[in-house]
């Protein structure tokens, strides 16, 4: 099994105004592209940065072609994302496979 996590690092401020931006495009996206992965959102409560919220999403797949497509596609939303909020919502993707 492969996790494809993406971090989010979100200015209090702008909360409310990311998920809107979540619910109508990322996390749609993987759902219809990949209908069998099986995607979480999880707040993080450890405390980086005053005044800032961390949340990961997490996509769970099975194959490395079924990460390509979640690579592709996360880069143009995540672009997308850079454009809309600037500093106000910061990202990082890493890929992890589970371990027997």
């Amino acid at each position: 099994m492969f996790i494809f996590n993406t971090t989010f690092a979100v200015v209090d401020v702008s909360i409310q105004e990311w998920k809107n931006w979540m619910d109508r495009n990322y996390l749609p996206t993987f759902k219809d592209i990949l209908p069998q992965a099986r995607i979480e959102l999880y707040k993080v409560l450890a405390i980086v940065q005053e005044g800032t919220t961390n949340f990961s999403c997490q996509i769970k797949c099975e194959s490395p072609n079924e990460l390509e497509v979640l690579n592709k596609y996360s880069s143009v939303l995540l672009d997308d994302l850079k454009n809309r909020f600037g500093e106000n919502c910061l990202s990082f993707s890493t890929i992890l496979q589970e371990e027997n």
